[in-house]
């Protein structure tokens, strides 16, 4: 029994039958079911020494590929959570014997040219969504995106920061710190993650009878997915704060580079900062953004290395379970850090 017999009775080409037996995710679903069903009926099974790429469940003869693309980026303003993301991808792709290839692709209409190439077996996304065109083409590869992304992703997997645990946990804090008027700030309000945070902070902080009052901007557009604020943007959320009365001693900051530019700024105004007066909770524990703030403030940690760990764990069971059609969603649990405990 050949390989030529079974693709002559199933109709389809010996290569199609190839990509079958070795699980390839761009053979259709219809396709993959019939040349099985023919592979069952005459009796054939595959040899284990036969040439190409192998499925996961023969891990011990194969090496499965992963390529990591972050649409929307070159490279050059890469923040420390995403190095964090990377190196929980890193460590739990060597553990699982796994290839893995990082794109920092800018153009999101379409895909890097190797991403066509049959050995990429699963797809690890971040950044911008990209284009209608590029999504039907990656669409049959088995894809998890990581972290929050500044637009929902229309298909694939995601892993993720609990994102209404990040804003309830900043509220909680503030609340039992004893202010009883907080307020968020936030220089990307289109952001749809950050906007989660404030929902989150928002609701939590009035189940206490607490005030809660929104002060954010919309981002100007860059060139790359990592963007830089406009300083004319942080002192007009300082000022709009300053105006406030009564003015919020309780102060949430949608990430650790906004707290590293907004603290300063309130410091240079007169607003004093630390036990008992003005107290501020950051976001993502991106230590060298805060390290040189006076007193630091307590950080809600997404745990962007454990989420890179988690995608890599999904990305492997997606690619063995290719006939699962639902959308999977996984959440990680942040935690509070105090400037004590770090």
């Amino acid at each position: 029994m050949s390989i030529i017999e079974v693709a002559q009775k199933a109709g389809v080409s010996p290569s199609t039958v190839s990509r079958v037996m070795n699980d390839h995710p761009r053979v259709a679903q219809e396709t993959a079911r019939a040349v099985r069903k023919v592979m069952a009926e005459l009796g054939y099974v595959p040899s284990e020494n036969r040439p190409g790429p192998k499925p996961l469940n023969r891990i011990a003869t194969a090496k499965p590929t992963v390529a990591f693309i972050v649409f929307g980026s070159t490279h050059h303003g890469n923040t420390p959570g995403f190095e964090q993301l990377v190196r929980g991808v890193s460590e739990a792709v060597n553990k699982s014997s796994m290839g893995l290839a990082i794109f920092h692709h800018q153009d999101p209409t379409r895909p890097p040219d190797r991403l066509l190439d049959s050995s990429v077996h699963g797809l690890l996304l971040h950044g911008e969504i990209p284009s209608p065109e590029v999504q039907t083409k990656l669409g049959k590869i088995p894809a998890v995106w990581l972290m929050g992304n500044h637009q929902r992703p229309t298909w694939g997997d995601q892993v993720m920061p609990n994102h209404y645990e990040v804003g309830s946990l900043a509220a909680e804090h503030l609340h039992a710190l004893g202010h009883q008027h907080l307020v968020f700030m936030n220089m990307d309000s289109q952001h749809w993650p950050f906007r989660l945070y404030y929902q989150a902070f928002a609701a939590a902080a009035e189940q206490r009878g607490v005030s809660v009052t929104r002060v954010d901007d919309v981002i100007k557009p860059g060139t790359d997915y990592w963007f830089k604020y406009d300083q004319s943007t942080i002192e007009g959320i300082v000022d709009r704060y300053l105006a406030m009365s009564p003015r919020p001693t309780g102060i949430m900051i949608a990430d650790d580079m906004q707290a590293a530019m907004i603290q300063p700024v309130l410091q240079r105004k007169g607003v004093k900062i630390g036990p008992g007066e003005v107290e501020i909770v950051s976001v993502n524990n991106e230590q060298p953004y805060l390290i040189g703030l006076n007193p630091r403030p307590t950080v809600v940690d997404i745990r962007a290395s454990a989420i890179g760990q988690r995608g890599v764990a999904q990305i492997r069971w997606r690619i063995k379970h290719p006939e699962v059609t639902d959308r999977i969603m996984m959440l990680v649990q942040p935690e509070l850090m105090p400037p004590a405990a770090r």
